[in-house]
């Protein structure tokens, strides 16, 4: 039996915070697939083929023994990751989803988001794009989800960055002072969500970058990024109508309209000569979550 899946990493989040009694994130899936191969043959229960990606391998394992099916069988699983680890990319979680969902095709069954994200939540706090198009998640209990909405088309623009150094999400989300500093930014974290999501439903991705930048913003007492503000307004004079951040990472992303397409290699410049200690990461596109089962093809939008 046989399956292959893939995946979108993500940049960071569009916008993320404390809102009430959750931790919540609005996910930002980015055209860098992450693909897994699942074979399995009679054998004894083993999994083979992620010893460097022990994670995906222990939510693998998991839902062999929710859908009893521990016994009878090796898993040889094939995972491609393009994602640099600890940047704010979502590439944990990007595996853990892969395989995942390569394992279910290949068992020719039908694995549910409810049941994946109780799943990789106990893993470690995990992002939501898993989910069809963008979505709002409850990335610490992952008791809680929903789809707001389709990416803009035309797509909208996202050239990423690694500022440096690694964050360790786990460790992060154990900080002792996370409740309290996201409360005090919640009130300005419901209008980046507010904003956010009218613009996902309206397709207006000004809108989109108005309410990334705020949540940006307001992450700068818990995980400050490298002269934000400068950032902030320097791209916005070459046509980019936002700035979003990987709160918990290293990551951000220059959100550009596709209407402002011809400004990629401006934006690019002033970004690379302003902070050249900077890692570009790429320039994608803003897609929908969720699995893929089969080669996409006509899904970009050339820059």
């Amino acid at each position: 039996m046989y399956g292959w899946a893939q995946v979108p990493g993500t940049c960071g989040e569009l916008a993320q915070g404390l809102i009430g009694d959750r931790f919540l994130h609005i996910t930002c899936p980015i055209d860098a697939w992450v693909t897994a191969s699942a074979s399995l043959t009679t054998g004894s229960g083993r999994i083979t083929g992620l010893d460097d990606r022990q994670k995906a391998r222990r939510a693998v394992s998991r839902l062999l023994d929710e859908w009893n099916v521990t016994e009878g069988y090796d898993v040889r699983i094939s995972l491609t990751n393009p994602l640099p680890l600890g940047k704010g990319l979502a590439s944990s979680t990007a595996d853990i989803c892969a395989c995942c969902f390569a394992v279910a095709r290949a068992l020719g069954r039908d694995l549910s988001v409810s049941t994946l994200a109780r799943i990789a939540i106990t893993v470690e706090p995990s992002d939501g794009l898993f989910y069809p198009g963008i979505a709002v998640f409850d990335h610490r209990k992952g008791s809680w989800g929903t789809t707001v909405g389709q990416p803009p088309v035309p797509p909208l623009f996202v050239l990423a960055y690694d500022l440096g150094g690694e964050v360790n999400t786990v460790e992060f989300n154990r900080r002792h002072d996370i409740i309290e500093a996201n409360r005090q930014k919640e009130s300005a974290v419901r209008q980046a969500f507010a904003q956010i999501i009218q613009g996902i439903r309206s397709g207006n991705p000004t809108s989109i970058g108005a309410g990334a930048t705020l949540s940006a913003r307001a992450n700068q007492q818990i995980l400050p990024k490298e002269a934000l503000e400068e950032l902030i307004a320097g791209v916005a004079s070459l046509g980019a109508v936002g700035v979003n951040i990987a709160h918990s990472g290293t990551a951000l992303g220059l959100l550009l309209p596709y209407k402002n397409r011809s400004r990629i290699e401006s934006v690019i410049k002033w970004t690379e000569s302003r902070f050249p200690k900077w890692t570009p990461l790429g320039a994608y596109q803003l897609v929908g979550g969720g699995p893929r089962y089969h080669e996409q093809s006509g899904e970009g939008w050339a820059i």
